[in-house]
């Protein structure tokens, strides 16, 4: 494999009075432009970290080609929705020069690529991107779509959770924390118009960057349903879609960080360049 260079903690931003983060990554020996691609882990929007699974996931992709910036945004426990948004689009901007500072010749074309809430967010920024914002591409592993439903839309029979939960926990509504609303008991009329408002799903247009959405069909945390009612709506909208299912996986499966699957996001990333 391609030897890959790796440069973390280094600041893209300012907000909420501090620093904003990411790790730098990318192929030591590259024989042209590189591609950017700037990574949002998941967790729910209220946890996780951007050197989650950097050696499983985010190196081999860097050593396909690609420059990837993993980044951190603010959590929900700091700053509730946009904040998060506001944050991919401060490093939409910045990343490209962080690289080229670096001597890292880039070729201009920056894509987003998240998982699970970072796959939301990537989403977000993507779906409602002006010109000068908008994305060249967008990867979304097992993103929430319609956060109105999280774990409760459909899902197929085998659905499962994952390892990491224990049996018979109960999920936090992170969606309601991202939002900062009260708990769902003491939830006002508003609070679905709120949650429909933030929803990809809500605001499919013709137009946007193209998607490639990977799900796990045993996922029952966020089931797959969540990437094929996005994949139709965009489909019907006109919009450029693909959907990769991966056969047996849950959610964070380790069958994500396959070959395969990193092949696929890396293709989508690299596009044309």
């Amino acid at each position: 494999m391609t030897s890959v260079r790796t440069e973390p903690d280094v600041a893209y931003a300012r907000a909420g009075g501090r620093d904003l983060r990411c790790d730098l990554h990318w192929p030591a020996d590259a024989a042209g432009p590189l591609p950017v691609a700037i990574y949002l882990h998941g967790g729910g929007w209220a946890r996780g970290s951007r050197s989650d699974r950097a050696s499983e996931r985010l190196i081999p992709v860097a050593a396909s080609g690609i420059a990837v910036a993993s980044i951190e945004y603010r959590l929900s426990g700091e700053a509730v929705w946009p904040a998060q948004f506001d944050d991919v689009r401060a490093a939409l901007a910045a990343v490209p020069a962080l690289l080229a500072d670096r001597g890292v010749a880039v070729s201009g074309r920056v894509s987003l690529w998240g998982c699970s809430a970072g796959g939301h967010v990537a989403l977000m920024a993507a779906l409602t991107a002006v010109d000068d914002q908008r994305p060249d591409a967008v990867v979304a592993w097992f993103p929430p779509t319609d956060l109105t439903l999280m774990s409760r839309a459909p899902a197929s029979p085998g659905a499962r959770m994952p390892s990491f939960l224990p049996p018979g926990v109960e999920v936090p509504a992170f969606e309601r924390m991202l939002l900062g609303l009260p708990d769902e008991s003491a939830g006002a009329s508003s609070d679905a118009e709120a949650l429909r408002a933030a929803s990809p799903l809500a605001l499919v247009r013709a137009g946007s960057a193209p998607v490639l959405l990977i799900h796990g069909d045993e996922d029952a945390l966020m089931p797959a349903s969540h990437s094929e009612a996005l994949h139709d709506a965009l489909r019907d909208a006109g919009g450029d879609v693909s959907m990769l299912t991966v056969r047996g996986a849950t959610h964070e499966d380790p069958l994500f960080d396959t070959p395969a699957v990193l092949g696929a996001t890396a293709a989508h990333l690299r596009g044309g360049a």
